[in-house]
């Protein structure tokens, strides 16, 4: 079964009500499926994310997990409604540097997380192939952006608070694990942001679905 996983439930309910998923009332996280696919919206922040994606990938039997929603960005080259497909996902805010690890990296852990990417690259159109940092802290300004996540060895272009949990739970649990990413806005570039986040996310849940039309 694949495991489609997000914070919000914006983001995913036209793709819930197009599948005709039921929602699992017995359980205590917000899941949804049918015999094929399972959705879980986790909610925000790295905690919730990890812990609800460890409870499924212990109770059900998942072949490969899917991370879909909306990101804002750092990389002017962006704007909003860019479809990214994520290649290594890094935390922004990790650091063990005083022990000798790169900053980001859990100490004892990977120093980055890539992605299956190959299996779904094809078939998504226009897709920009792209990095992302995630952490709790929602990152919102351009002196953030400088103070964290510039501090990491590698370009990073998008932002959230959930995918770097998944990423390394799906490791500890050996699952692929694949990311799509809306860009929602870029930082720092107001012009960017011509539509209001309340109304781009309705927009970015129809893309989501028809994304998800070309995967699943």
């Amino acid at each position: 079964m694949k495991l489609i996983i997000g914070a919000m439930h914006e983001e995913l309910q036209d793709s819930i009500a197009f599948y005709n998923l039921k929602k699992i009332d017995e359980e205590k996280f917000v899941i949804y499926k049918n015999e094929e696919i399972m959705f879980c919206i986790t909610g925000v922040g790295l905690i919730n994310s990890a812990a609800q994606l460890a409870y499924i990938l212990t109770k059900y039997e998942i072949d490969s997990i899917i991370n879909i929603g909306t990101s804002g960005g750092c990389d002017n080259s962006l704007k909003q409604g860019d479809i990214i497909l994520v290649d290594k996902v890094y935390n922004s805010v990790a650091d063990a540097t005083v022990f000798g690890y790169a900053y980001g990296q859990v100490p004892r852990m990977p120093k980055y997380y890539e992605t299956n990417k190959e299996k779904i690259m094809n078939k998504i159109d226009s897709a920009k192939i792209k990095n992302i940092a995630s952490s709790d802290i929602f990152i919102h300004s351009i002196d953030q952006v400088n103070s964290l996540v510039k501090k990491i060895d590698d370009e990073i272009s998008i932002l959230d608070m959930e995918c770097f949990a998944y990423a390394q739970t799906a490791y500890l649990f050996e699952k692929e694990f694949s990311v799509i990413k809306i860009v929602s806005d870029i930082i720092g570039k107001n012009d960017a942001n011509n539509v209001q986040f309340n109304d781009f996310i309705k927009i970015a849940g129809k893309e989501i679905l028809e994304i998800l039309k070309k995967i699943l």
